[in-house]
């Protein structure tokens, strides 16, 4: 649960930067405004994937020798 509440954490911080970020108007964002904003774009979809995996595991499940989720 440490782990999940880590990464839920992460994933708020990062999604918080990007809404402040991408809710400037174009003629106020520098170009590295636009660069990190697409950085944390990915970071978010990884993260993400993260979350979703971490949310499975407490349900119940596991990952077999094949990769593929199975109930404990």
């Amino acid at each position: 649960m440490e782990k999940f509440n880590e990464e839920a954490k992460k994933l708020a911080e990062m999604q918080n930067e990007y809404t402040l970020l991408t809710s400037k108007k174009p003629s106020e964002m520098c170009h590295e405004d636009f660069i990190r904003a697409e950085e944390l774009n990915l970071e978010i979809k990884d993260a993400t994937k993260v979350m979703a995996a971490l949310a499975i595991e407490l349900a119940g499940y596991k990952k077999d020798e094949k990769g593929l989720w199975v109930e404990k």
